[in-house]
């Protein structure tokens, strides 16, 4: 199981609305188009040989640029049709300060390597 990453340690991660690259607000930009009550972004980040599994088996921990941890259940998880990618989707925390937040998924007692991104305000 590993995190796709880009050249400089980049989790390759996208903005699970609006399909852009970070960095990422925590509260979602796009308004109009979330109608939930609940605005934070939702980021989907890829894994690469992770078997079939359920969301709630998955969890995304990320370390913010306090050093503070935050464990977050993945909301989905599925699979990429035709790679061997897996898509997981996640929900970025109320707290989470601006800066380069430290990303890793847990899954079947395995953990992958770390990767970043990037809170914005």
């Amino acid at each position: 199981m590993e995190l796709l990453l880009d050249d400089s340690n980049e989790v390759a991660a996208l903005d699970s609305v609006l399909f852009l690259r970070g960095p990422f607000a925590v509260v979602n930009v796009a308004d109009w188009l979330n109608q939930q009550s609940d605005r934070n972004t939702r980021v989907m980040v890829f894994v690469l040989n992770l078997p079939a599994i359920q969301s709630p088996s998955v969890i995304v921990n990320l370390v913010a640029s306090n050093n503070q941890s935050h464990d977050v259940p993945a909301e989905d998880v599925r699979p990429v049709p035709g790679t061997d990618l897996t898509q997981i989707i996640f929900r970025l925390p109320n707290d989470l300060p601006v800066g380069v937040c430290s990303v890793r998924i847990r899954a079947m007692g395995q953990t992958t390597s770390a990767g970043v991104i990037r809170i914005r305000i």
